[in-house]
């Protein structure tokens, strides 16, 4: 009974189609780190309506999913992940400064430009944006994480 639990616990804290942790969850484990632990990204499927008006929103899916599973790669060294909401996601980088997170996120926008998915013959391709904000203690996380949103519309 007690793995049924803990089992439906876990489940509840991830996002049903990514496997990444919830929104809620991610904001429960990520408000207890330390403040110079805290480096946020969030990043933005670019043209999303278009790939589910073009493609099918199974389609689309298929994008979250393959952009899901190369977050969790890249990042399983570095923080946390986590989709924040629709096309989007959020980073949390662990001891790295903005230059440091920066040099990661080269690597993770450069694979995406890479990064094809199949679905039904056809071959889409993903651009992405990211913006980038250092957490400040005095500001709050809400904050910070207004700050990344902001400059990811830049972006």
């Amino acid at each position: 009974m007690l793995y049924y639990i803990y089992c439906n616990e876990m489940w509840n804290q991830l996002d049903g189609l990514t496997g990444l942790l919830s929104q809620k969850s991610y904001l429960n484990r990520t408000l207890n780190l330390r403040a110079e632990d805290k480096m946020l990204i969030v990043f933005d499927v670019d043209d999303f309506k278009n790939i589910n008006d073009t493609y099918g929103h199974d389609a689309g899916d298929e994008v979250l999913k393959a952009v899901a599973e190369l977050f969790m790669d890249k990042m399983k060294t570095y923080g946390r992940v986590c989709r924040w909401g629709g096309e989007e996601f959020l980073f949390v980088f662990y001891g790295r400064n903005g230059d440091a997170a920066y040099d990661v996120l080269q690597e993770i926008y450069d694979e995406i430009h890479r990064l094809t998915v199949s679905y039904e013959n056809e071959e889409i391709r993903i651009t992405m944006t990211f913006g980038l904000e250092e957490y400040d203690k005095n500001d709050g996380m809400e904050m910070a994480i207004r700050r990344a949103d902001e400059k990811l519309y830049q972006g």
